[in-house]
């Protein structure tokens, strides 16, 4: 079974795929352009080079002469990135085993404004779409992200608590301390910031860890 989880955003959605036969993880970043800073940009172009991480650069979304408004852009920004990240899913999960799809819940601790909510929902919502038809998963979850943290841990910490946790393998699982991005990321001194994608490819490895276990 390819497990596959998805941190959604629209600037930066991390994917972690786990198949219960091959016994590994592959970390997947779909990332805007230069985000973040010169520092966190050098360490994105160090873990691209991983053998368990694929990195891809999102296109220049607002430059596009072919969108004629600003929602036929967002529709079409929305339909072009699922297709870019179903294509990258497939390039690395395993063919002919099924799917178990993930999303994390939203957050309404969040501090995102409506529009940036209803935006992030309708991404998701086409997403999803492009899975059932592209993929046929076995199911489509939604876990809150209370639970995806008191697996990690407790049910109240917060996004560097979370990366801690990641970084000392807390479930002490055995997949994970083979990962050439976790044995990078282990001893990393990020200071209160975490760098993109990392934030997000940890929120997706916990969510698909959770996943799996509830199957075994």
């Amino acid at each position: 079974m390819n497990y596959l989880a998805v941190d959604f955003s629209l600037n930066s959605p991390g994917i972690c795929l786990y198949n219960d036969k091959g016994k590994k993880y592959h970390f997947i970043s779909y990332i805007k352009p230069k985000t973040g800073t010169k520092a966190e940009q050098k360490l994105q172009e160090e873990i691209s080079l991983l053998e368990d991480v694929t990195l891809v650069d999102q296109p220049d979304f607002t430059n596009n002469e072919a969108f004629s408004s600003a929602e036929l852009l967002k529709v079409k920004r929305y339909d072009k990135m699922a297709a870019d990240i179903i294509n990258l899913v497939l390039q690395n999960s395993y063919d002919g085993d099924g799917f178990i799809v993930s999303f994390e819940g939203t957050s309404y601790g969040s501090k995102m404004g409506t529009n940036n909510m209803i935006d992030m929902a309708a991404g998701a919502a086409i997403l999803k779409l492009k899975l059932l038809k592209t993929l046929n998963p076995d199911d489509i979850l939604t876990v809150a992200p209370t639970t995806i943290k008191k697996f990690a841990g407790k049910g109240n910490m917060n996004k560097l608590q979370l990366f801690e946790s990641f970084q000392k393998n807390v479930n002490e699982d055995p997949i994970l301390a083979k990962s050439p991005l976790w044995k990078i990321v282990k001893d990393l001194e990020i200071g209160k910031k975490i760098p993109k994608p990392l934030d997000d490819l940890v929120d997706a490895y916990f969510l698909v860890a959770y996943v799996a276990s509830l199957q075994a």
